[in-house]
């Protein structure tokens, strides 16, 4: 079962999701920049999480525990994968904008969010099948939330982030404090940063303030995957060497054809007609300044060594109806109106196996650089090829199978040469 080719007017709703990323992720340009609403809220009195090896019922563990109660066992629906008892790293999730209200809806102050179905949604389907190499980290952040991102274009003025930054960062202080050291070594753990749109927006900004140049942390960095999140290099290079303040980042590269570990997967991903760029208006691709470009990194090249800029078939795992709990009148289920215009496989499994059906390519072209997909099984909307979007709502989805084994491979690395 393929996604469904029909894309309906709400594809507004996605441009929302993503620009509330899009445009903040790049370089240093961060919801604290003048033009900035500025935050009501101060800082929590504790982490809230959606999954954390220490809640009674993990919702990340062999059983989903969904906010609203319902329960799925992962190794029944899923096409079969194993969640390790001792997994051999560890995953820090930030979820992308799901939110169609504020969590809380009023944020001031210190009031908490709450673990919300759809949060869980996009949880499953993005990050879930990770599980197979890592204790699973997911905080619940207030996030600018989709209606505060449309109310943002109208009036012209950035919605804020910071709140959201706020809260990952003491989530992360939290979890690198209390579960980055293994019980059973003593040692600390390696640690893979999971990422996408406004999530990717949130762990760009804690790279650059708390690990890129802390030799402690950067040390357990097995990676960071940050798809939709417009990470920016100089043309040529992996990182900005430690002087360029239009980088993204400073010492932490770009994978290479490689697996090695501690190095950043970033990538936008675009299904453009033959020939054609992502256009001047694309929300990802594009850099702010001459002399950069945003990076492509196409996971199964890193796989098998190929050049970044070859065609490679993808291992493509699509959510199913199942898994988010849709049905015939809501498909979409809890992912609600970031998965609107796509119809789910409606499969008795929690994903849809695509291998080589989708093909992926780095390309750099009129300034821009992507993941273009060339889609040989009809899996994609024919209108995504007219949106500044492209394919952003299924940006890990369309490689899930490759990031995965990536993932496992990094980590073996971390564990072999870590102490050294």
């Amino acid at each position: 079962m393929k996604w469904n080719r029909s894309y309906s007017v709400v594809a507004a709703g996605l441009l929302i999701a993503g620009v509330v990323a899009g445009a903040p992720a790049t370089a240093r340009a961060h919801a604290d920049s003048a033009t900035a609403a500025p935050s009501v809220a101060s800082p929590l009195a504790a982490p809230v999480w959606l999954c954390n090896p220490a809640l009674a019922s993990d919702p990340c563990g062999p059983t989903v525990h969904y906010p609203s109660g319902k329960t799925e066992d992962v190794g029944a629906v899923d096409e079969p994968f194993q969640i390790p008892s001792a997994p051999p790293v560890d995953c820090f999730y930030v979820y992308p904008t799901i939110d169609t209200l504020p969590n809380p809806l009023l944020q001031v102050g210190s009031l908490p969010p709450t673990p919300t179905d759809p949060e869980m949604a996009v949880t499953l389907a993005q990050a879930e099948r990770f599980a197979g190499t890592c204790r699973m980290f997911v905080p619940v952040y207030r996030q600018a939330s989709l209606t505060e991102v449309a109310l943002g274009l109208v009036l012209k003025s950035p919605a804020d982030l910071a709140t959201g930054e706020m809260d990952v960062a003491q989530a992360w202080q939290d979890y690198w404090t209390h579960d980055n050291i293994d019980p059973a070594t003593g040692q600390r753990r390696g640690v893979i940063l999971i990422g996408h749109s406004q999530g990717s927006a949130d762990l760009i900004t804690l790279i650059q303030h708390q690990i890129d140049g802390n030799a402690a942390m950067q040390h357990q960095l097995v990676a960071a995957y940050l798809p939709g999140g417009n990470v920016q290099v100089p043309i040529g290079q992996p990182d900005g060497g430690g002087t360029d303040a239009g980088a993204t980042f400073q010492h932490i590269g770009l994978c290479s054809n490689d697996t090695r570990f501690g190095c950043v997967v970033a990538y936008s991903s675009y299904d453009e007609p033959a020939g054609q760029a992502p256009g001047a208006t694309a929300v990802f691709g594009r850099p702010t300044a001459a002399g950069y470009q945003i990076a492509c990194t196409n996971p199964h090249a890193l796989l098998t060594g190929a050049a970044p800029d070859s065609q490679q078939p993808l291992d493509t795992y699509l959510p199913s109806r199942q898994l988010v709990d849709g049905n015939a009148l809501n498909p979409s289920g809890n992912l609600g109106l970031v998965g609107a215009g796509y119809t789910l496989p409606d499969v008795p499994a929690g994903f849809a196996h695509f291998r080589g059906e989708l093909l992926g390519q780095c390309r750099n072209q009129d300034g821009a650089s992507w993941l273009q997909l060339t889609d040989l099984g009809g899996l994609l909307p024919t209108s995504t090829q007219t949106s500044d979007l492209g394919t952003h709502v299924v940006d890990y989805n369309v490689a899930l199978g490759d990031l995965t084994a990536l993932a496992a491979r990094q980590a073996a690395d971390w564990a072999a040469n870590s102490s050294q």
